[in-house]
């Protein structure tokens, strides 16, 4: 069956496009009334010239003419860092797989930068405490294992956000801010690294050419077990819970996937789902050349809309 489109959403891109627009005039908003520097107080008409004009706009709305005080300096970059943070956490969110995600990473994704921003804050160009800061973190043992390694892309970028607002270039913090959710949403919604003959069709074979004409990679081809094959479950045996809308609808559709993907598989457990969606739950072997990873996302996209979300139970 042909892999079913992911939807991002009108609703979805419309919010996130509201929200940077009203980020970009509060900040601009609160970088004019809380200046970092002193700025000269102008008279008379605005220049002509972009700069001059902000210049000259700075000075009329300026709080603090002067320059700030430094604490208040560091709450608007930190107030900036979350701001701009807050999208990546929606993507986050958005694009996950799985119907439970890491709360604990969404949590750092938010907080990190706000930390980092204030920490560069109190470091400026200070070599004495930025050695004295190595040595404090390196006395710390943080240890956190990723569920996905895609996670990793997440706090790398709330540490890049938290890095630019913390030096005060905040316009380099929305840019990253806005390419990182773009460029990670279309990734999420086109699914290259899905199967590689798809992608590779998409890319350099012609328009015309049929994607379900493509083979299928060699390798070890055994004939599907249907739901009777109550053999040895072994090692590689792992539980599977696919969450759907409707199971007489959903049920062909995973049955099939699970015959043509997995080496065994049956049925244990069909939950009505009286506060939640319905629930089935399988034992299943997966091929050697597919994996747990690979069969989920097939019956993420090849049973959609019926498949809500599959995952497997934490393991005691």
């Amino acid at each position: 069956a042909r892999a079913a489109a992911r939807q991002i959403g009108r609703v979805t891109l419309v919010r996130l496009t509201l929200y940077y627009v009203v980020a970009g005039v509060l900040l601009l908003c609160l970088s004019a009334l809380i200046p970092q520097n002193a700025v000269p107080l102008t008279r008379g008409q605005p220049p002509a010239d972009m700069q001059g004009a902000i210049e000259w706009f700075r000075g009329q709305v300026a709080i603090f003419p002067a320059g700030a005080p430094r604490w208040l300096d560091a709450l608007l970059q930190m107030i900036a860092a979350f701001v701009l943070v807050l999208p990546l956490a929606f993507v986050y969110v958005r694009t996950r797989t799985r119907i439970k995600f890491d709360h604990s990473l969404v949590q750092t994704v938010i907080v990190l930068p706000i930390v980092v921003s204030a920490i560069l804050v109190v470091v400026r160009d200070s070599l004495a405490l930025a050695f004295s800061l190595a040595g404090i973190v390196a006395a710390v043992r943080f240890r956190n294992t990723l569920k996905e390694s895609g996670d990793a892309v997440y706090i790398f970028g709330s540490i890049g956000i938290g890095f630019a607002t913390g030096i005060h270039a905040i316009s380099v913090a929305a840019v990253l801010s806005v390419v990182f959710v773009v460029v990670e949403l279309a990734l999420w919604k086109f699914d290259f690294s899905a199967e590689f003959e798809r992608t590779f069709a998409r890319l350099c074979l012609p328009s015309s050419a049929d994607l379900a004409d493509l083979q299928e990679p060699r390798g070890e081809r055994e004939k599907p077990a249907g739901p009777r094959d109550n053999g040895a479950g072994g090692d590689r045996d792992a539980v599977l819970r696919v969450y759907v809308d409707r199971v007489e609808d959903a049920r062909p559709a995973i049955e099939a996937i699970l015959a043509r993907d997995a080496k065994r598989w049956t049925l244990e457990q069909v939950i009505a789902g009286a506060d939640g969606p319905p629930l089935l739950t399988y034992r299943v072997r997966a091929r050697k050349s597919i994996g747990m990873d690979v069969l989920r996302e097939r019956l993420l996209r090849e049973g959609s809309p019926h498949v809500v979300a599959a995952d497997e139970p934490p393991r005691a």
